[in-house]
């Protein structure tokens, strides 16, 4: 009996350490677990990087994604985690782990320089330990429930748990750039906002800034390449700071060269050269599975040179120094490895607004292309989109009409390239020359207004989607007086929303109808809207109410979603709530409005 209880209490024992978590709040604690801190290791990087596509957190300390990102997708090479090591809490039913870092996975290459910069540059076993995991519900593709950093247990493939740490959400607003929308002067959340993103450069250099705050040290992991201890190509650790080398697009879809090399490395080295190879399996730093397609002498510290190969994924810059003629004739330079280009130029899909499906540009063979995710549950999206069509564009700024050439949805041919558990992905290759500007768009019939996708222009600024229920303050504790509508129903939860607000000192409220969602007051035919003085009213405890088809339409001010109001007889008091209820019953509340708040 008393071994039964010693193991009893072992295993207790066993749960509770797997399931504790140490949270981490701010900065400072993340400088002091000093994880990931030295080169080659890249957690902090990736830290940094989820934090830029966080736009905002919800009253429920829920992270906002830009409406564009899905890691069900696979998105940045997102992939679901079982959780098998029990390093992390229990989820319920429909809620799911998702992990990105893996370095090696196809979606990867499209995680910024920064990120990979090491992964390309060293072969120590350290480089690709770290990896972000967030929980998510299945049908919420763009709210995270929690952010956990850990890392892999060396030469094994599963996670430390003493390395293992959940990110506050307040944590993340810091790391990040959070976008605050602002209220106009009426208070009018019906504007769908965009936002541009920072540039690379700038994204650059204030993941730098982060690096240097939380002690992050690329001293552990310097190489010199004057040593004449080693003489590899695959040096272990190769680390130059300062060096740019990338490819861009040419007007003529081919790839243009672009470096930036430190003065101090081209006084120090006798020959400069650079390869533009063309990688067929991986990037890791071996050229088994590489083509050298072009080499050029490099005499000035920065510049930029068109070259005749067709822009496509697998393109990769590589730099060679040599310290004397001595080494160039007799010895293997010094590499450094420029980022692999992964054809869509590292930007995800675009979401196709009111449906399970999203759009994304990409490159190959220097032409314009266009591939379609369709949502595997999405099954009739043929007969939806039967008249629907995909223009090319040579810029953003051409009308509708102005395309270059295009091709109807249906007639996309599905790949097998690009798989992901949840999505299935048709392609189509354009004659249009890849260049910047170039841009293409989704409109759903033969008419040209109804535009429900377009791409950021090729080598453009990132712009940010934000819905009106997105918007709010950085600061998770703080909420807007006046409360964004609650979206709810559609495909991600946004073709349809409440909001209530006052009018003459009575509750009102206001339904925003997606201008997709054509046939919403048959789908709402039974629905009501219930007015409570208190939230621990039951849904059959409602002081008045009014049938959805019953709310007034008010002038068509938004490019999106129509807006019906109705203004009850319930003076507005703090604790007020309306509810949506989806039927003539009173268990069925689609939605609930937070409880109305006091100005003082």
């Amino acid at each position: 009996m008393g071994a039964m209880r010693l193991c009893f209490l072992l295993f207790c024992l066993f749960l509770a350490t797997v399931s504790s978590v140490r949270k981490l709040n701010n900065t400072d604690e993340l400088k002091n677990i000093k994880y990931a801190n030295s080169a080659p290791r890249h957690g902090l990087q990736l830290l940094f990087w989820f934090a830029q596509k966080v736009l905002n957190v919800d009253k429920n300390n829920v992270l906002i994604l830009d409406s564009n990102f899905d890691p069900h997708r696979g998105d940045f090479g997102f992939h679901r985690y079982l959780n098998k090591e029990g390093i992390l809490p229990s989820l319920s039913f429909l809620q799911s782990y998702y992990s990105v870092g893996n370095l090696k996975s196809p979606g990867a290459k499209a995680l910024p320089a920064y990120v990979q910069r090491y992964y390309r540059n060293t072969n120590v076993p350290q480089r690709n330990m770290d990896r972000l995991i967030v929980s998510m519900e299945q049908n919420k593709p763009k709210r995270i429930l929690r952010v956990f950093i850990t890392s892999h247990n060396l030469h094994k493939n599963d996670f430390n748990p003493s390395d293992t740490y959940e990110i506050d959400p307040a944590l993340i607003l810091q790391i990040g750039n959070p976008y605050n929308c602002t209220l106009d002067q009426n208070n009018n959340y019906g504007t769908i906002y965009t936002m541009t993103r920072n540039t690379q450069d700038t994204e650059y250099d204030r993941c730098r800034q982060f690096l240097t705050k939380t002690g992050y040290s690329s001293t552990d992991c310097t190489h010199s390449h004057f040593s004449r201890k080693k003489r590899s190509p695959y040096l272990q650790c190769n680390t130059y700071e300062g060096i740019k080398l990338e490819l861009k697009a040419t007007t003529e879809g081919h790839a243009k060269l672009v470096w930036e090399i430190p003065a101090e490395i081209m006084d120090n080295s006798k020959y400069v050269h650079t390869e533009i190879c063309q990688n067929t399996y991986s990037s890791d730093t071996n050229e088994v599975y590489t083509e050298v397609r072009k080499q050029l002498n490099i005499y000035e510290s920065s510049g930029a040179l068109d070259t005749s190969f067709s822009l496509k994924a697998g393109l990769q810059p590589r730099l060679r120094l040599y310290s004397s003629l001595f080494d160039f004739q007799f010895t293997n330079p010094y590499i450094w490895y420029g980022p692999e280009f992964d054809g869509a130029n590292g930007l995800i899909p675009t979401r196709i607004k009111g449906f399970d499906a999203s759009l994304q540009l990409y490159a190959e063979d220097g032409k314009a292309c266009a591939r379609l995710y369709i949502k595997k549950t999405f099954s009739n999206w043929k007969d939806v989109f039967d008249k629907s069509w995909v223009g090319f564009y040579t810029s953003s700024q051409d009308k509708n009409d102005g395309y270059s050439t295009y091709q109807y949805a249906d007639k996309f041919a599905k790949t097998e390239n690009h798989f992901t558990h949840n999505y299935d992905v048709y392609q189509y290759d354009s004659s249009l020359a890849m260049a910047p500007g170039v841009q293409i768009r989704f409109l759903l019939d033969k008419q040209y207004n109804n535009v429900l996708a377009q791409t950021t222009p090729w080598e453009g600024i990132e712009v940010v989607t934000v819905l009106p229920s997105d918007c709010g303050t950085p600061n998770p504790s703080l909420q807007p007086e006046l409360n964004g509508p609650e979206f709810f129903y559609g495909p991600e939860l946004d073709d349809a929303g409440l909001q209530l607000f006052t009018e003459d000192g009575k509750a009102s409220a206001q339904l925003y109808i997606k201008k997709t969602f054509t046939d919403w007051k048959d789908t709402f035919s039974y629905s009501w809207v219930g007015f409570y003085t208190s939230s621990q009213n039951k849904n059959d405890e409602y002081y008045t109410y009014s049938y959805a088809v019953k709310f007034e339409k008010m002038a068509d001010d938004n490019e999106n979603y129509y807006i019906y109001q109705y203004k009850s007889n319930l003076d507005i008091a703090p604790g007020v709530q309306i509810r949506f209820m989806i039927d003539k019953s009173y268990d069925k509340a689609s939605v609930q409005t937070e409880p109305w708040k006091s100005s003082e």
